[in-house]
């Protein structure tokens, strides 16, 4: 976790928003603090914060005030009953705002969208609502969650806050840039290649990829216009996350967000099992990948392979048997992701019709204005869209691929068994300047094949390089084992 500061002259947020969530709610169900007063001090951070990060799309200032002081009679009327049902009893939280939220706009950060106003919240925002939480803003996001830079043509850039000259990531970069700079102690984005881990990772924060089908993905792309539109079958390898600056926020936030919602298909019941706990790391067998060949990639860098290996040797300290992971365990990780992403459905996703909002995205026109600094999409999101028009590749070079990721699932699941966890980067390298990303699009392979893979993944910050800027580990448990991998979490946590 990192606290706002002036370092390398970064803009700051104010007071930072440090309290846990739970502590939180509980001085606010015992009278003791008003969500009210808290979503104040929220706001008044998020208005200094937001433009000089050019990290929020929009405040909810109203309606957050309004949600308050409802949190607030709640907590006069039950005390502490309240956190029976309402765990996030009066929280201030932010959402990406690919999140459909009611009332602000829901842009996906395209303008294409712009002005489209959501007339009702998503199935994650509206459950953090009934657990209680306070949603004051919502982030700003990289155009239709499609790239690990968060810009667009409504918001711009969003900056790094310990180093506006970087990127706090993408495509939930807003967000991570606002809990970092202490604006709120908690967010929620959407990762469906690593949009909330590397935005957490490069920004210092605590982040959690669910397991697949234990979160459902309504009203946020892919799973946007319901389950039977062009390209929401991709939604199965995306899931809402938390960020958060305390580790023992994951977990509520989790447990808040997940069951099925008679939409999205394929997704199973709640985790009804063991809860996270430091003590569960004792005898279990870590698989430690610090330093992974990618054949598609960046080399692994120096801090960054430290970061993994101490890591491993806190959880070491904790009771854990560390055992090697092959280093080429992930060396087609990039490959293998496209391969689920392009097989998801009968034909490939067209991203030139999704990024068109239907229509497809006229690439020869647009190729026209991005040269003249006039496009009407960000230059990432207009590469994509036409490197999947013109792929040469048939059909069956994907399924081949595909065969390769369903091999590579078993055979980490069978590592891994039902109780055991594999250390490795979930990025490799700090929080790049901006727009150095163009240069190294496959660098998300360390994240984004375990949405492949369907495991869940928590990232968790573990020491600064010799830069000042965060180092984390990402921690990979079986299916369903989501509590084990935040338990690596929290023991970090306690090292700290």
């Amino acid at each position: 976790m990192i606290a706002p500061t002036r370092q390398h002259g970064a803009p700051v947020a104010g007071p930072p928003a440090t309290a846990r969530i739970a502590p939180q709610s509980a001085l606010i169900a015992a009278g003791r603090a008003t969500s009210e007063a808290l979503t104040r001090e929220a706001l008044d951070r998020l208005a200094v914060a937001g433009p000089r990060l050019r990290a929020l799309s929009h405040s909810n200032a109203d309606t957050a005030l309004t949600d308050a002081r409802r949190a607030d009679a709640i907590a006069r009327r039950l005390g502490q009953a309240a956190l029976d049902d309402m765990p996030l009893l009066g929280l201030p939280m932010t959402v990406k705002e690919g999140l459909k939220c009611a009332g602000a706009p829901w842009t996906m950060g395209s303008s294409v969208f712009r002005g489209r106003i959501a007339t009702e919240d998503g199935t994650a925002v509206a459950r953090l609502r009934a657990a209680g939480a306070v949603i004051v803003g919502q982030g700003s996001m990289a155009e239709m969650a499609l790239w690990t830079e968060t810009t667009n043509r409504l918001t711009g850039r969003a900056c790094h806050p310990l180093d506006p000259s970087r990127s706090p990531g993408g495509s939930s970069g807003g967000d991570a840039a606002l809990v970092a700079a202490g604006a709120v102690s908690a967010a929620l984005g959407a990762d469906g290649g690593g949009s909330v881990r590397i935005p957490a990772a490069w920004c210092g924060l605590y982040a959690h990829k669910p397991s697949m089908g234990l979160v459902p993905l309504t009203g946020h792309f892919p799973m946007d216009r319901g389950p039977k539109a062009e390209g929401a079958a991709l939604a199965r390898y995306f899931a809402p996350g938390p960020m958060c600056r305390a580790a023992g926020d994951l977990w509520p936030i989790l447990k808040a967000i997940m069951g099925p919602d008679g939409v999205q298909p394929g997704i199973e019941s709640p985790l009804a099992g063991p809860t996270p706990d430091p003590a569960l790391i004792d005898g279990t067998d870590i698989w430690v990948l610090s330093a992974p060949t990618l054949r598609l990639g960046s080399a692994v860098e120096a801090a960054q392979r430290w970061a993994v290996s101490r890591a491993a040797e806190i959880l070491q300290r904790r009771g854990a048997r560390l055992r090697m992971a092959p280093v080429r365990l992930l060396e087609r990780g990039f490959e293998l992701w496209m391969a689920r992403l392009m097989t998801a459905e009968e034909r490939p996703v067209d991203l030139s019709r999704l990024l068109g909002g239907g229509t497809r995205v006229p690439l020869l026109r647009e190729a026209g204005r991005q040269i003249l600094g006039r496009g009407r999409h960000s230059f990432p999101a207009f590469v994509l869209a036409a490197l999947s028009r013109a792929d040469p590749r048939p059909a069956g070079h994907w399924h081949k691929l595909a065969h390769a990721a369903d091999r590579l699932e078993a055979e980490v699941t069978d590592m891994l068994g039902p109780g055991g966890l594999l250390l490795c980067p979930p990025v490799t390298g700090p929080a790049p300047r901006h727009g150095k990303t163009l240069m190294r699009p496959f660098d998300i392979a360390l994240s984004a094949i375990f949405n492949a893979l369907g495991l869940p993944a928590t990232v968790a910050p573990v020491a600064p390089g010799q830069d000042g800027l965060p180092r984390a580990v990402q921690i990979v448990a079986p299916r369903r084992a989501d509590h084990l991998s935040i338990s690596a979490a929290l023991c970090l946590a306690q090292d700290a």
